[in-house]
């Protein structure tokens, strides 16, 4: 059997399952089971497959069919420019996530703007395996990055992450600890992010009976979703310095009611993000 044939046969599978992005999916996990490139395996759909090679993919595709995430059976994800260990312990990064790492790049201020040199401070909160408070001090080495996280399992991977980009610099610029909601962050902070849980406690039902592999604790807001956000507005407001910013990630329908919790809290400012599919996906606002 040739690479192209099996990357057909594999896509088919998928698509047969209603598998989201069938094709690509097929791409990936044959480029792994043949240890290629992406591209060189585009290059080389004529290639008669090996029967090692062959048997792995079969392994790959019934893992996929059953519900495991591709990043999971790779092993990780990119994200920006960077690339990520998940495995079950982590929620894997999505892209629209990036547009919280650029709204925070943003809107941390620039070194030569602070009196004194006094270091920039940021903590991203439900920080998962590290997706974005390693992209933010990965592309702000100026900024000293704490992160945290109620499992003990995802800052395990974290670790790894912090370890694989060259960001765990003993006294360095990087943190991390335990702590549920903000528990573990200190002030005084310029900046707080957080991709907190917000996905229906029904929805999430719904997605564990279709073999939903990613833990549910990374998922489950509550009954709306937005169980976490009262929480961690007033938890954030007297760890910000005045002018700092709060910036969070929502449900795409959830910018409205997120705007509301964070007013309520005591934010000014405050705006909603949308991603490339015009769907609400952030909210920030700004201590006064």
């Amino acid at each position: 059997m040739t690479a192209g044939q099996a990357l057909a046969d594999g896509a088919l599978a998928l698509q047969a399952a209603h598998k989201e992005s069938p094709f690509l999916d097929a791409g990936l996990l044959l480029a792994a089971a043949m240890g290629y490139s992406r591209d060189k395996l585009l290059a080389s759909r004529s290639e008669q497959l090996p029967d090692y090679s062959l048997k792995t993919l079969r392994g790959y595709i019934d893992r996929r069919l059953s519900g495991e995430p591709v990043a999971y059976i790779l092993g990780y994800k990119d994200f920006r420019h960077l690339r990520f260990f998940v495995d079950r312990r982590v929620l894997v990064p999505r892209p629209e996530t990036e547009h919280l790492v650029e709204l925070v790049l943003e809107m941390l201020p620039a070194r030569d703007v602070l009196a004194g040199g006094a270091p920039i401070r940021h903590h991203d909160a439900f920080a998962g395996c590290g997706c974005v408070g390693l992209s933010i001090a990965h592309e702000r080495p100026d900024v000293k990055v704490s992160l945290s996280d109620a499992s003990g399992d995802a800052l395990d991977v974290l670790s790894e992450n912090a370890k694989l980009l060259d960001t765990a610099r003993p006294g360095g610029a990087v943190q991390w600890s335990l702590g549920s909601v903000l528990s573990a962050a200190a002030a005084p902070l310029d900046g707080i992010s957080a991709n907190p849980p917000y996905v229906s406690s029904s929805f999430v039902d719904e997605m564990d009976t279709q073999g939903n592999k990613e833990p549910r604790m990374a998922l489950d807001g509550g009954s709306d979703g937005l169980d976490l956000y009262p929480l961690i507005a007033a938890q954030a407001l007297p760890l910000l310095k005045h002018g700092g910013f709060l910036a969070l990630e929502i449900g795409d329908e959830q910018g409205d009611a997120v705007s509301r919790i964070l007013a309520a809290a005591g934010f000014s400012g405050i705006r909603v993000i949308q991603d490339l599919a015009a769907q609400d996906r952030v909210v920030c606002g700004v201590k006064p």
